[in-house]
């Protein structure tokens, strides 16, 4: 029997047939046209009663970044991700009332009438029917976004160019790419490039972050530093 996951996951497979290199599966679009990164547009998918929301972020997962984030840390992570609301004055082909995201429901006409939503939520509602476009439209401003703040022509280029550079919406969206998580993947970038003295300087209170730093990663990160620098010392690669 159809599923509204199936019937959402199917509308997506067709989606991805409009972009040369792209594929769907395990609910996300994928780019693995690179040798040493995939590229990733998340629709952010969540699905509850016939309902789910969108969401969407674009992901770079460097290899090598996942590897050693796997080695020092003992979990893989992304390389880089950006959410969409946090650059929604910036997306282009998403309709404006969708742009902070969506919920894709079953039947709208149902849904409206029985949840009793407001009529913010009632303008960022649509139904399965109407999800289409919309997700071309996601495609659209995710590849956009990636191919304009990605320097994609080598591996090279892509790490020292991380993280990507751009504005938020708003001053409530602060520019995070340095924060928590992010900072932290960051650090594991530049460990990658050999610039031992990011870490280090990262580590620093004159490293001014806006939320307090992962020390205990951290710490872990630099107690493998100085195997890492002998490492890149002999062979000019840390992984």
């Amino acid at each position: 029997m159809s599923t509204f996951k199936n019937d959402v996951y199917d509308i997506c497979d067709a989606v991805a047939n409009e972009f040369s290199g792209w594929t769907f599966a395990s609910g996300q679009f994928k780019n693995k046209s690179l040798k040493h990164s995939d590229l990733i547009v998340h629709p952010g998918f969540g699905f509850e009663r016939g309902t789910t929301p969108l969401q969407p972020s674009v992901t770079v997962n460097n290899k090598r970044a996942i590897k050693l984030s796997k080695q020092l840390l003992g979990v893989g992570r992304a390389t880089s991700i950006v959410n969409f609301q946090v650059i929604a004055h910036a997306l282009v082909h998403t309709p404006e009332n969708f742009r902070l995201g969506a919920l894709i429901v079953e039947e709208r006409d149902a849904f409206l009438t029985a949840a009793k939503t407001t009529p913010a939520v009632q303008q960022r509602t649509l139904d399965i029917a109407d999800a289409y476009p919309l997700l071309v439209a996601t495609m659209k401003d995710g590849i956009a976004f990636i191919e304009t703040h990605y320097a994609l022509l080598s591996e090279e280029a892509l790490l020292k160019a991380s993280p990507p550079v751009y504005t938020t919406r708003h001053e409530n969206s602060p520019y995070d790419q340095m924060e928590k998580q992010k900072g932290v993947d960051m650090c594991i970038v530049r460990t990658l490039l050999g610039d031992f003295e990011f870490v280090e300087r990262y580590l620093s209170d004159d490293f001014k972050t806006i939320f307090p730093k992962r020390m205990d990663e951290l710490n872990k990160i630099i107690d493998a530093l100085p195997r890492l620098k002998r490492l890149y010392s002999g062979t000019g690669v840390t992984i």
